[in-house]
Order: C-alpha cells, then sequence, then structure tokens
C-alpha cells in the first residue's frame, strides 16, 4: 500500500501519492518558505514536515484537526535554524507540541549549541552512557579524544574512533574542518572537558547541536554524551568522550 503525501497551503489541501512525480529538493524549499506544509501518511507512520517561521499557522490548524485519521507514529520534522525531528505515539500529544511549536514559532537560535549536565541516574542517561559509567570503560572505537594543550589554552581533537558518533557524521580525519576548535560547537562542548580536567571525574551531558550535514542541511542533533579523563595518547592530558544519539531532558522551543 502506498503512502500518500499531501501539501497543504493556506489551509487548502491537495494530494498526490508517493507514486507521483516527486519535487526536486528546490522546488520542495520553495514550497517549504512560502509557509506550505507536507504531510506523508502511510502504513508505518505520519510525517509532517514545515518550516515554522512562515506563513504556515492556518495550515498547521487544519492538521492539528485531521491529526486522529493519522497512522501513528507521527513524525514532526520542522526547520527553525535548521531541522528538528521529534517522534509522538499518538495524535494528543503530537496536538500539545504543534501548539507549543506555534506559540514559541518567533524564536531565533544565535546559539547553536546548547548543553545541560545531568546526574547519571539510569533515567537520565542512555543504555551506553550508562554501561561505559558502571564498567569504567570507553571502547575505543565509539571514543573520540581530545588533548588539553597548555600552550593554546584550548583542547585539539586527537582521535575519533572509527564508530564513534562524529564518525558517523564527519569521518575520522583529526584534521578536517568539523574537528577544528575554532567553531563555536567547540567552543560550547569543551566548556565541560575543561571541569573533567579540573576534579578527575566524569561527566553526563545532554547536548543539543545545530550540526551540518553531507548533504549540506542543518539539522538539530540531540545527544547524551560521557566526558571522562584521560591522558591522551599523547601523553598531554586530555579527555575521551563517548556520544549516543538520544533524547534530551530540555526543549528551546
Amino acid at each position: 500500500m502506498l503512502a500518500t503525501r499531501i501539501w497543504i497551503t493556506n489551509g487548502a489541501t491537495e494530494r498526490s501519492t508517493e507514486a507521483a512525480v516527486e519535487l526536486t529538493a528546490s522546488e520542495e524549499l520553495k514550497r517549504f518558505r512560502e509557509g506550505s506544509v507536507r504531510v506523508t501518511t502511510g502504513p508505518v507512520g505520519t510525517e509532517i514536515k514545515w518550516h515554522v517561521q512562515t506563513p504556515c499557522f492556518t495550515s498547521i490548524f487544519v492538521i492539528m484537526d485531521q491529526l486522529p485519521k493519522y497512522q501513528a507514529p507521527i513524525c514532526l520534522r520542522f526547520f527553525i535554524s535548521g531541522w528538528f525531528e521529534e517522534y509522538f505515539q499518538d495524535a494528543m500529544q503530537a496536538r500539545k507540541r504543534l501548539e507549543g511549536i506555534l506559540a514559541r514559532g518567533d524564536r531565533h537560535f544565535p546559539i547553536k549549541t546548547f548543553v545541560e549536565k545531568v546526574d547519571s541516574r539510569p533515567s537520565m542517561i542512555s543504555n551506553l552512557i550508562q554501561n561505559c559509567l558502571n564498567t569504567q570503560q570507553l571502547p575505543e572505537d565509539l571514543t573520540v579524544e581530545c588533548v588539553f594543550e597548555s600552550n593554546l589554552e584550548r583542547f585539539n581533537v586527537n582521535k575519533v574512533g572509527s564508530k564513534s558518533l562524529m564518525s558517523k557524521l564527519y569521518g575520522v580525519v583529526e584534521n578536517s574542518f568539523a574537528y577544528q576548535n575554532s567553531t563555536s560547537f567547540s567552543d560550547a562542548v569543551s566548556q565541560g572537558y575543561r571541569e573533567v580536567l579540573e576534579t578527575g571525574k566524569p561527566r553526563t551531558d545532554h547536548v543539543l547541536a545545530a550540526l551540518r550535514m553531507a548533504n549540506n542541511e542543518v539539522h538539530w542533533v540531540p545527544y547524551h554524551r560521557l566526558i571522562f579523563p584521560k591522558l591522551g595518547s599523547s601523553s598531554k592530558p586530555g579527555v575521551s568522550i563517548i556520544a549516543d544519539l538520544a533524547n534530551i531532558s530540555f526543549k528551546v522551543i
């Protein structure tokens, strides 16, 4: 059974199937920027995709009324300075979230990385992070290693594990642009490294970062991380970091 794809513009609905001629990426972007909302629904669930800071409100209100007809789970994929992605198991949860997004949809994000320290209760951190804390061992292939350059007063990426979250996004070449310490992302995430070096104790965080993907789109990526004190392979003081994609405890919109 084919999924049904629906475009809603200014509250008016037009319908097609996935078998129909697809819009190009640039054509879709033009429609999103004009305020159109795209709904794709079928046996495996429903995706609602739109740009928030556009004339989309009338269409979103129409969709909220239609939510009980859509197949769960419902994915809200919306753009504010980058793509957010959230999943809901029932229409009521999705409706409440849509109302919240509309109420705060005029927000802008000069900050592209948000970090919140959390305690290490199992309910607050992923299974991977919990296992690493319990065993006090970090698998090398999942770990990013950073060393502290005292003469420069900054951290440099020294090693990227072949199966780490960052390697999946940007590869394992340590001196590539993604791992340069001159970015706002590196400034934000490295603040926790300093605390771990000073205290000698592990730290767990929830992080939300706007990261540019291989297709040049910016996506908001939520993840849990564990920062562990460790001597780098170069014998300089450093930290080891494991990150795991997971839902975070805070919302920025």
